[in-house]
């Protein structure tokens, strides 16, 4: 309940009530929340208090309005910069945005290389790839689905416990003594969000995602290993 005792206005103590359901999951992104007379009479305030309550979280990027539907959660984006000399990392964008970074392991296992993989990482006939895929999140809302391929060569024993909700940059580094070269290159492209896809950025299908292809070398010019993000296009935006 609000203090109306407190020399915080009733509105400011609304919003953080709010935000924080927001934040903790109770009203989820796309999700569409009470309207403003049940809000006034759930929390005993005007429907003025809720009304400048309402208007300052859709101000602030929390809510947004439909004309005729309501007022629905709306996801922050999240900004990311990629310069020539030192990209931004996820959770470094994570915690510019003031949001709180996760990553969970989907699956992983060794496989033969496809044409794709095999040509840009040169590969032998006879060598595989481990391939890992990981779902890359913001206070719990899922932003990035990742899937990395690296040679089994260059990366004996991987360890994908290791990047459970940990920096694949700093394990690499950490294990393998792995640091990539600034000529390393990235592609972007659009596409629209298959059912699966969807199911796991926890999208609709057909919701526009970004993918940016990523391949890595060393800083002598070997390939080291190639990325593909699937990017949830309404959460997100990056910056070259």
């Amino acid at each position: 309940m609000l203090n109306k005792n407190s020399i915080q206005p009733l509105y400011k103590q609304l919003m953080d009530i709010i935000t924080q359901q927001i934040k903790n999951g109770t009203y989820k992104p796309g999700e569409k929340i009470p309207p403003e007379p049940e809000l006034a009479e759930l929390y005993h305030v005007s429907r003025i208090t809720v009304r400048r309550t309402v208007e300052e979280l859709c101000t602030q990027g929390y809510l947004i309005k439909h004309q005729g539907k309501g007022t629905f959660v709306k996801s922050p984006m999240i900004f990311r910069k990629f310069e020539s000399q030192k990209n931004m990392s996820f959770s470094e964008s994570c915690r510019q945005n003031d949001r709180i970074p996760e990553s969970h392991v989907l699956s992983f296992c060794k496989k033969p290389a496809n044409s794709v993989t095999f040509d840009f990482l040169q590969l032998t006939p006879d060598e595989n790839v481990f391939f890992l895929e990981r779902l890359l999140l913001a206070d719990s809302i899922p932003v990035i689905d990742v899937h990395t391929w690296l040679p089994v060569r260059l990366f004996p024993d991987f360890d994908p416990n290791a990047v459970e909700n940990g920096s694949f940059f700093e394990y690499i580094k950490n294990t393998y003594s792995c640091t990539t070269a600034e000529s390393s290159r990235s592609t972007i492209s659009v596409t629209a969000a298959s059912p699966d896809m969807a199911k796991t950025l926890r999208l609709s299908s057909g919701d526009p995602v970004l993918i940016l292809d990523s391949y890595m070398e060393a800083p002598d010019g070997s390939p080291l290993y190639i990325s593909r993000e699937y990017i949830a296009g309404s959460r997100y935006t990056i910056s070259f």
